[in-house]
């Protein structure tokens, strides 16, 4: 399954108020784990050519830019690319599917993602193409949801959320209770920030592994982030949770 088109288009709908969430460096989980780890991963940029796949309204393109870079970013949703054009006019961006990518063999030096490949439902081709698009020697660096958390069973109040993956088994009944699904691939719908509607595939570490070892690229490193330090005077639960529980992961993948 590809990126499926409600989420396409509620991030076309969204666009201005996901770049003003983006900007507003309130999104604690991407402001104080994921980007910190991600950005400690890249190598020194200067004078490479970089794709942002994924690149919603162009935050990253432009943070990779000021690293030296001659990046292109790319993204399914219209909208966010139309977005990320006026926001950033110096940049190129373009309307592409990550199954699709359209590039001349070896264009890029790097190639960098982060949050998007929750998205689909197999990275084969994905992976194809990313090898496909690198140079040799390239790197892929990506982030993405982590099927611990995201298998779990989650909920919201306005008082509280939850995450809970575990069982209770009865002795005496030879039954169980089972909360989350961790081994079952599903395409889950979710609704962000109150009014953002969405959905994303879980899939179990198991299948995503076989992907990336079944591609042709070659996994050189892997992390489970956690809140970095600054997080505790900001969102003392959040950093407290996530010292203990991963929200994301990250791949680092290289073309011999």
């Amino acid at each position: 399954m590809s990126t499926d088109d409600s989420t396409i288009k509620s991030y076309s709908e969204y666009a201005e108020k996901w770049a003003t969430h983006m900007r507003s460096g309130k999104n604690i989980a991407h402001e104080y784990m994921e980007k910190p780890s991600m950005y400690a991963r890249l190598p020194d940029l200067k004078g490479r050519t970089v794709l942002c796949v994924g690149c919603g309204t162009g935050e990253e393109c432009a943070h990779l830019t000021s690293l030296g870079a001659k990046v292109m970013g790319i993204d399914i949703s219209e909208g966010l690319i139309e977005y990320a054009k006026k926001s950033y006019p110096n940049l190129e961006f373009h309307v592409m599917d990550m199954e699709k990518l359209d590039f001349p063999d070896a264009t890029f030096d790097f190639i960098y993602s982060s949050l998007v490949m929750h998205y689909i439902s197999s990275w084969e081709k994905t992976l194809q193409n990313i090898h496909r698009a690198l140079k040799p020697g390239g790197t892929f660096l990506f982030s993405t949801h982590h099927p611990v958390t995201y298998g779990a069973q989650r909920s919201r109040s306005e008082t509280e959320r939850s995450s809970m993956l575990g069982y209770t088994k009865h002795y005496d009944t030879h039954t169980a209770d089972v909360v989350g699904d961790y081994l079952g691939t599903r395409k889950i719908d979710d609704v962000w920030f109150g009014d953002f509607p969405i959905s994303y595939i879980h899939r179990p570490m198991q299948d995503l592994m076989r992907d990336i070892l079944s591609s042709p690229l070659t996994l050189v490193d892997f992390e489970e982030p956690k809140a970095i330090e600054k997080c505790k005077d900001v969102d003392p639960s959040f950093y407290e949770i996530h010292q203990k529980i991963p929200q994301f992961m990250i791949f680092e993948l290289k073309k011999n």
